[in-house]
């Protein structure tokens, strides 16, 4: 099976990009300290590097259907990222695999209908996801402020903060 890379550029930086259409993704290769990811509320999209995202080739001429494999990447995100892309109701079908165990690889396959393309379903679906991980984040860190918890110790006993 071929594999089509994403376009580099020569700052090491690229969008994914197919024959028609170019798309950047709000996706990071590294997480930041928690003072750069709280610095700007109004984040504009990032690029996904070509060495993290590739589509895999296949029907080119067919935009609703297509395979991403993501380098590095593993069950963690391939679940949390198909469980987003199929609440999109547009998507007919999304799935993850991981083709073989030492390969830190994971390929996601999405099919859309008419209305929409593989590409820009995998980027809502990456867009909801970050957006349920910041949601999750400051409820938790709200909580957490509040002081209203109990600090558990090695022996297992436990007392009130």
């Amino acid at each position: 099976m071929a594999h089509t890379p994403i376009e580099d550029d020569s700052a090491g930086n690229s969008p994914i990009t197919t024959p028609e259409e170019e798309v950047i993704m709000d996706e990071t290769e590294e997480q930041g300290s928690d003072e750069e990811m709280d610095e700007d509320e109004n984040e504009e999209d990032l690029v996904v590097s070509a060495d993290k995202v590739e589509i895999i080739a296949g029907a080119h001429s067919d935009q609703t259907a297509m395979t991403f494999a993501f380098k590095e990447e593993d069950h963690t995100l391939g679940n949390s990222l198909r469980h987003m892309i199929n609440k999109n109701p547009e998507v007919d079908l999304c799935g993850y695999s991981i083709p073989h165990p030492s390969e830190a690889k994971m390929h996601l396959r999405i099919q859309t209908t008419e209305n929409t393309t593989a590409i820009d379903a995998l980027k809502k679906g990456m867009d909801d996801l970050y957006d349920l991980c910041a949601h999750i984040r400051q409820t938790y860190e709200q909580e957490l402020a509040k002081g209203d918890f109990e600090r558990v110790d090695a022996s297992g006993d436990s007392k009130m903060v």
